[in-house]
């Protein structure tokens, strides 16, 4: 027994290894989602109110009215080391690597083998798609934590505390909304009385609330499936096709209607996140998550998960199964980044138990040492494309030069009036505030009365955000310069500089592709 907790402590220790090395480096930039869960944090632990006034919100308004849940597990590492990208990140790297230990427990729980739940927790701790979401701030790393805690606990008996960490995660994400429903009821089949008033109580009530709340599902109705317009341009398509045909309107109905469009569109996205290229390809979306040429599984893992599936489908694991089945579902029901990597990041630690189970099977075999190497060799892969290209790599889906630019605006600004911003890179409001660490109280009063509709470029102390690529530019129609003196302007990279004005520094990115360009007139 102390010879397998010695190496459990060993891979919990490669696993956070993995997770918080360079964490504030590496991947390069805040992304404006990173950001707005950070600056929210900022404001709550300093003022107990989000960016947007409300006082201890479960929902953030500035965010789209996205769960809370992750801002408040940031107020402790940004109390102890400030507002910054590593303490933002922190909760995410944190609770990635303390589910190393859980995946542990719970295969244990569920095969009594510990050499099984000692692979399955090793073959977690150097997953890359855990490792690379650990390492933003992401909120269903935390989810994935509280699902597996939920159902550990749900087979040690301990109803109550189980079905409270089912509902902690829907204070985190949106996915969990579509895959608790269905899964805590196959959970929960046949168990007593007392698990379905729970289920009922503190799983579908909540659900049930947020979705009739117009503003509680404004983030879910803004991407789900049935906002696409281009689902139902198909459909209005195929009907003044069959009218051209001479169909009748009964007969277009029968196949062109919204239930059959949805439902295919529906199946055609679920399906996609168990495609080859989805798993062991660096398609997944969305795009700031991709690693280069690295999928989101090893390629050694392809023949131990199809090992792993047979012999599951054979002991009729049907709890792990179904675990993996309803996963992409919640994922499935949207129209943006479809294979999503993020929605879905709860499905690997079935993965890994059933690459696990693959791997303990062919290790027994003649090919152990060709798996060895061959393993070692692909993790290996993983860990240069990560720590040595992805920096560099495409940097712009990271929002990468806010940073630079946000220390370089203030550096200037004591000897202007204010500063005028372009917006075409990205949400720059929201950078202005969390990289310049601006004071949560005095942006409350700035903002307070104010109808404000877009946070991404609500203006703020001595900032104007501008939707022009190029605030400061030659007038088309007038020829001449635009803007006023005294005010420092942040045009586009692909603005053409006009000669009379003076460029103060240009911003790059990692890449060395310049990005922004201060110029004073």
């Amino acid at each position: 027994m102390k010879k397998i907790y010695f190496f459990l402590i060993i891979i919990f220790l490669i696993g956070s290894f993995l997770r918080f090395y360079k964490l504030g480096e590496i991947p390069a930039g805040v992304h404006r989602d990173e950001a707005f869960l950070g600056y929210n944090a900022y404001s709550m632990f300093k003022t107990g109110r989000d960016m947007s006034g409300n006082f201890m919100p479960m929902h953030l308004k500035s965010f789209i009215y996205s769960p809370a849940g992750y801002a408040y597990f940031s107020i402790p590492p940004i109390a102890i080391f400030g507002l910054n990208t590593f303490s933002v990140r922190f909760a995410s790297a944190l609770f990635g690597s303390l589910t190393i230990p859980l995946v542990y427990l719970l295969t244990q729980e569920l095969f009594k083998k510990k050499n099984l739940a000692l692979t399955s927790s090793l073959i977690f701790a150097i997953s890359p798609w855990h490792i690379n979401l650990s390492r933003t701030a992401t909120e269903n790393i935390i989810v994935t934590f509280f699902i597996i805690l939920a159902i550990l606990l749900y087979l040690k008996k301990q109803l109550l505390y189980s079905f409270i960490s089912f509902a902690i995660t829907l204070a985190l994400y949106q996915a969990p909304r579509a895959f608790l429903p269905l899964f805590i009821l196959l959970l929960i089949k046949k168990s007593n009385l007392k698990s379905y008033v729970l289920y009922f109580a503190v799983i579908l009530i909540p659900i049930f609330l947020i979705i009739t709340n117009p503003n509680l599902s404004l983030r879910i109705r803004t991407v789900s499936l049935f906002a696409d317009q281009n689902t139902q341009l198909s459909v209005d398509e195929y009907i003044r096709e069959d009218g051209v045909s001479g169909i009748t309107r009964f007969g277009s109905r029968t196949f062109h209607n919204k239930l059959v469009s949805y439902s295919l569109k529906f199946l055609q996205n679920y399906a996609s996140h168990f495609s080859y290229d989805f798993l062991f390809t660096d398609k997944g979306l969305p795009d700031r998550y991709r690693v280069p040429g690295q999928g989101l599984l090893y390629i050694f893992e392809l023949p131990l998960l199809i090992v792993g599936l047979i012999a599951m489908l054979k002991k009729k694991y049907m709890l792990v199964l179904s675990w993996l089945l309803l996963a992409p579902v919640g994922s499935a029901l949207a129209f943006d980044d479809i294979p999503n990597l993020q929605r879905t990041v709860f499905m690997t630690p079935v993965l890994s138990i059933f690459s696990a189970i693959g791997f303990v099977a062919l290790w027994k075999s003649k090919l152990r040492y060709l798996l060895l190497i061959v393993s070692l060799y692909c993790v290996g892969f993983f860990l240069h494309q990560y720590f040595i290209h992805l920096p560099i790599h495409k940097p712009w889906y990271r929002h990468e030069g806010y940073e630079q630019l946000v220390s370089s605006v203030n550096k200037f600004l004591p000897s202007y009036q204010k500063a005028v911003i372009t917006d075409r890179e990205s949400a720059p409001a929201i950078f202005f505030l969390f990289f310049g660490r601006y004071d949560p109280e005095t942006y409350l009063k700035e903002t307070a009365g104010r109808a404000i509709h877009d946070y991404d470029r609500a203006n703020f102390g001595p900032y104007e955000f501008s939707q022009e690529e190029c605030p400061l530019r030659i007038d088309s129609k007038t020829s001449l310069l635009t803007g006023q003196v005294n005010v420092v302007y942040v045009n586009y990279a692909t603005c053409v500089t006009p000669q009379s004005t003076n460029e103060l520094e240009s911003i790059s990115r990692g890449d060395q592709s310049t990005v922004f360009r201060i110029l004073t007139k």
